[in-house]
């Protein structure tokens, strides 16, 4: 019977942040050039612009490797024996 690997979030996320990351900025970019945000109140729009502010500002930081993931696997997990 072959070992089970548990599965790690925290590792899975650390793989996909970036990939994440640059599609939620793009999605919400598309929806502020397409004027999606019109039809929220002068609020909302403010603060889905500072989303969207945010989002830019990660992805540059990510961009230029100003942000690092650590993914940490509990001792547990590791070196198990059979």
């Amino acid at each position: 019977m072959a070992d089970k690997k548990e599965f790690d979030l925290a590792n899975e996320r650390a793989k996909n942040f970036g990939i994440w990351l640059e599609e939620a900025y793009q999605t919400m970019l598309d929806f502020s050039l397409e004027d999606k945000f019109d039809c929220y109140s002068i609020e909302e729009r403010n603060q889905l612009e500072r989303v969207l502010e945010t989002l830019m500002d990660f992805c540059d930081m990510w961009e230029r490797g100003q942000i690092i993931l650590a993914s940490i696997t509990s001792c547990c997990s590791m070196n198990q024996s059979t």
